[in-house]
């Protein structure tokens, strides 16, 4: 005779390392030549408003919905400041997996990717070129302590398609 306990599914309680990580969106990256265009439909039409920013040696703005900084604007003398000129960096997405895991799964496929590091904070930021040129930023707790594979100055912000 079979018991009602044969019948149900055996499940096992996944490990902490067995569990997916979980992903949730971070931001846009835009490069701007002026940032009238932005502001008119961010923080005009959108309701965005500007906030913290780190230390970056570059300049921009961030800015946000809320808590979240949404929206990570740019300044880039090369595009035209008298059209407003914009361009489309990145999209961002952060998760609590360590940038060590990140960093050895991608070093497991055929993908490009380079790391560098948020000034005056814990966070690694991974990018990710997908082909095509599509750029993935994961934003991720640096546990890895090693250098940058691309580092922030004046004239040179988060990693672009041709950076890789």
């Amino acid at each position: 005779m079979i018991t009602h306990s044969l019948l149900q599914p055996q499940v096992q309680a996944a490990t902490i390392d067995d569990a997916p990580p979980v992903w949730r969106f971070d931001h846009v990256s835009v490069s701007m030549g002026a940032d009238h265009a932005l502001r008119t439909l961010f923080e005009g039409v959108m309701g965005l408003e500007t906030g913290f920013r780190p230390p970056f040696p570059f300049s921009g703005r961030w800015l946000y919905e809320g808590e979240q900084a949404v929206v990570h604007a740019i300044d880039d003398a090369s595009l035209s400041a008298e059209a407003g000129a914009l361009r489309f960096n990145h999209v961002a997405f952060a998760s609590t997996q360590s940038a060590s895991k990140v960093i050895t799964q991608l070093q497991r496929t055929a993908l490009q990717f380079k790391v560098a590091r948020i000034p005056a904070d814990n966070i690694a930021q991974i990018f990710v070129q997908l082909p095509g040129g599509f750029v993935v930023e994961l934003d991720v707790p640096d546990d890895t302590g090693g250098p940058a594979s691309h580092v922030y100055s004046a004239t040179q912000g988060a990693p672009a398609a041709g950076d890789f």
